[in-house]
């Protein structure tokens, strides 16, 4: 009996699989009446060409393991043009090799995880899709190019670049039951240039509001390519609890990534870039609960709100959208290397009224290397409730004689193009992260600093422009990393 059940899986599976449609289609007349009988593991394929004025609205349940699919009949070769969109709702769809170019999306979004009022996407996945300068007449008309909504959906291996109006590139709404604790995933995608607005409303990743920034959002940032983003001052804007910020690449982008509202964020494994350009940032802190390690700084010449790590006064009783108290946040075993300003407290002192000091923030074994730099620490405000402790820190005359300075060897070292320095000087407590920034493993005896020990020279495994979007999509912006 046992035999004939498993046989009769094997044969259903089988004929699934064999009873999968692919279906061709060559304009949206065809789709719109070709979508709606789509089944788990059926395929619609958009001929190769430019769709003009497309409104492509994807709708259906595939199961796990078994989605439905919409793809380009050649990844790259479908062009979408003119005023066109696309929408999608429902559980396990899949969208890959569209290129949005030479046009606008009349709505607010180009790409949406919705299709309606609450109907969402549901472990949905846009992989391999491109937006090029895909923008309104108009840099005051507003729209987001991706508005991701609903739960345990993928963004993956896009190429988003050439946004010149206002809105963020990509939005998170964590805004009711059905899209808080999402479980979102931003994988290796390359966000291309952005320039300034002058303005608000620049960021190229924007997790949620200050009208839903108490609630969980878990979504995840992992591995992507950050070049050139100077849209604003904030390059991902964190307005929800619970995010993950993990081994992304920020190159000579003008700006930084801001924890705006919300807590518990976790951000580790960044490399921050800076090459020496001005207005280059690294980390803002606001809010609460924070946990930041293992990221790397490199060249920084940001100020103020901008500088390499700078962590704000609040305000007294804030208003949702104001500027919340930074308490109980960690600061470990990061690694700063020729940054103009590398630490600053009490940023937005006298401004924005701005009074009430961070409390309960502990800068442990961090490595500080800035030989170029008379002042490792910018103080706006007193700081007696800031807790720095075994950090080994230099500036222009040496060993820095800042509260809870350490004394140790400097070893310089090489990560491709990217001098890094590190250190055998021993971590005071271990316990952010079995692994350095490189993925080496974190020995009993923990270094302080991002990496351990000795520094791995090869860029394997970091975020690079080779590595984050389509590999068949060569309109990118050359890069040295």
């Amino acid at each position: 009996m046992k035999q004939f059940y498993f046989l009769f899986l094997f044969l259903s599976f089988s004929y699934s699989v064999i009873s999968a449609k692919c279906i061709r289609v060559v304009n949206n007349l065809e789709f719109n009446d070709k979508v709606k009988a789509l089944n788990p593991g059926d395929s619609i394929i958009l001929a190769n060409g430019v769709w003009k004025n497309a409104r492509l609205i994807f709708k259906g349940n595939g199961q796990k393991d078994n989605y439905i699919y919409l793809a380009a009949e050649t990844a790259g070769k479908v062009l979408i043009e003119g005023k066109s969109y696309l929408q999608m709702s429902g559980k396990w769809l899949h969208v890959s090799g569209l290129v949005f170019v030479d046009g606008y999306s009349p709505l607010n979004s180009v790409i949406d995880f919705k299709t309606g009022y609450k109907e969402y996407a549901y472990n949905c996945v846009l992989s391999e899709c491109v937006i090029d300068k895909f923008n309104k007449p108009s840099k005051d008309s507003a729209d987001h190019w991706i508005g991701v909504y609903g739960k345990h959906n993928t963004i993956e291996k896009c190429y988003l670049a050439g946004k010149t109006n206002i809105g963020a590139t990509l939005v998170v709404w964590p805004n009711d039951t059905n899209s808080i604790h999402n479980g979102h995933l931003i994988y290796r995608n390359y966000f291309g240039p952005r320039p300034r607005l002058l303005l608000n409303g620049g960021e190229t990743i924007r997790i949620g509001t200050s009208q839903v920034s108490t609630k969980s959002s878990e979504t995840i940032v992992d591995g992507n390519y950050f070049e050139h983003c100077n849209g604003e001052s904030e390059i991902i804007s964190n307005k929800s609890t619970d995010n993950k910020f993990l081994n992304n690449t920020f190159f000579e982008c003008e700006g930084s990534l801001v924890l705006r509202h919300g807590n518990r964020a976790i951000v580790t494994g960044n490399w921050f870039i800076g090459n020496g350009r001005k207005f280059t940032g690294g980390i803002r802190v606001i809010n609460e609960g924070h946990l930041i390690f293992n990221n790397f700084f490199y060249k920084l010449r940001g100020e103020e709100f901008r500088s390499a790590l700078a962590i704000m006064n609040a305000i007294l009783n804030s208003p949702a959208y104001g500027y919340a108290p930074v308490k109980n946040v960690v600061i470990a075993n990061n690694t700063y290397y020729d940054c103009a300003f590398p630490w600053a407290f009490g940023v937005g002192s006298g401004k924005c009224k701005c009074t009430v000091r961070p409390e309960e923030v502990s800068l442990i074994n961090n490595l500080v290397y800035c030989p170029n730099t008379d002042e490792l620490v910018k103080e706006y405000d007193h700081s007696d409730r800031i807790l720095m402790d075994n950090n080994l820190m230099i500036n222009s005359k040496g060993l820095s004689n800042e509260k809870g300075a350490i004394s140790g060897n400097i070893i310089m070292g090489k990560v491709g193009d990217f001098d890094i320095v590190y250190t055998n000087a021993k971590a005071k407590i271990s316990g952010f992260g079995k692994l350095d920034i490189q993925g080496q493993t974190r020995y009993n005896e923990t270094v302080i600093g991002s990496f351990q020990n000795i520094a791995i020279n090869s860029l394997n495994g970091i975020a690079t422009s080779k590595n984050c979007g389509p590999n068949w999509y060569i309109s990118r912006t050359k890069s040295k990393l």
